[in-house]
């Protein structure tokens, strides 16, 4: 989805503080506090439209953020290195978890597609083994006992139908139709960039929209273009070009480009996804003070946070 800046630019009024210095572990407890008190709003009720089991799904993917906020904090750990630029990576995946779970929240049904999407994946990655292998005694005697059993399990529990696993199996090994049974596609589950354009929620929209010039800067890390390539080797004090930086020089890339951004985009990303779920829950008293804390400090520290504040999240907070 091409958006120009002059479409999606958020004019800021207010400058932040540049000389103050913030703790690193104020970041992190941001995303803990955030999200532990969406998981409970989550688990004090099911959504309205939603089942036991898609509220779980939500739960789950909100844990993931989590998780990948800590891995962001361990590849920085041991400072400037090329494998430091990982950790772009991992922003990059917490910032389409974001554009993921607002897509989610928006209908249940979302949520079927996210489930069935992921067997989809994981079945035709099956059969792909299966059929390479087919000469390979062992591994039958795993795919008649264990992998058949344990997919089909799977297949039941998310609510794949026979005609969804049977439209795989054509397409994929060229296995006919019965007869009486029609084909039945599961979709792809969309990008970030496809989600857009299925978001009804303006101001959530408008959000998003801000926020796609960075998810497309963050892939640059995760495909390994030229700016992967560039931050790898600046970093990296075995390289050639060592030689013309100092280690002072060196910090300070880390820190300013790579440390710092890949913390915030993971927190932004983790508190604006908890504040998404606010507003199912307007009256959660424990997860208003929580989000209220994460932005009044995330606003303090980040012009890219007031832009996601004053498109979105102020409309759900509308106290601070």
């Amino acid at each position: 989805m091409a958006l120009p800046v002059s479409k999606i630019k958020h004019v800021l009024i207010s400058d932040i503080d540049i000389t103050q210095r913030f703790d690193v572990k104020i970041l992190d407890e941001y995303v803990n506090t955030c999200i532990t008190a969406a998981q409970n709003a989550l688990q004090s009720a099911v959504p309205p439209g939603f089942s036991d089991f898609h509220r779980d799904v939500l739960q789950h993917v909100m844990e993931g953020m989590r998780s990948a906020h800590v891995s962001i904090r361990k590849l920085l750990r041991d400072g400037p290195s090329a494998s430091s630029v990982d950790a772009m990576t991992i922003a990059r995946l917490q910032l389409e978890a974001l554009y993921s779970y607002c897509f989610l929240l928006q209908d249940t049904n979302n949520v079927s597609l996210f489930l069935k999407n992921g067997w989809k994946k994981e079945y035709i990655r099956f059969l792909l083994m299966r059929e390479e292998c087919i000469n390979i005694p062992r591994v039958n005697e795993f795919v008649c006992n264990i992998a058949i059993p344990t997919l089909d399990h799977k297949r039941k529990l998310i609510g794949v139908t026979d005609a969804e696993k049977l439209t795989i199996e054509n397409k994929e090994i060229g296995v006919k139709m019965p007869i009486g049974i029609q084909e039945e596609k599961i979709a792809d589950f969309p990008t970030p960039g496809k989600i857009l354009d299925r978001i009804v929620n303006p101001d959530q929209k408008k959000m998003l929209e801000r926020l796609l010039p960075e998810y497309y800067w963050l892939c640059s890390f995760a495909h390994g273009d030229q700016n992967a390539s560039f931050f790898r080797t600046a970093l990296d004090n075995r390289s050639p070009q060592a030689r013309f930086t100092t280690p002072e020089e060196r910090e300070d890339v880390f820190q300013k480009q790579i440390a710092e951004d890949s913390v915030l985009y993971s927190t932004i990303s983790a508190v604006q996804a908890a504040t998404e779920v606010a507003t199912i829950y307007p009256g959660n008293i424990e997860l208003m003070a929580k989000l209220t804390s994460a932005w009044t400090g995330l606003n303090k520290f980040t012009l890219l946070a007031c832009s996601v504040w004053e498109r979105r999240a102020r409309k759900v907070l509308p106290l601070i």
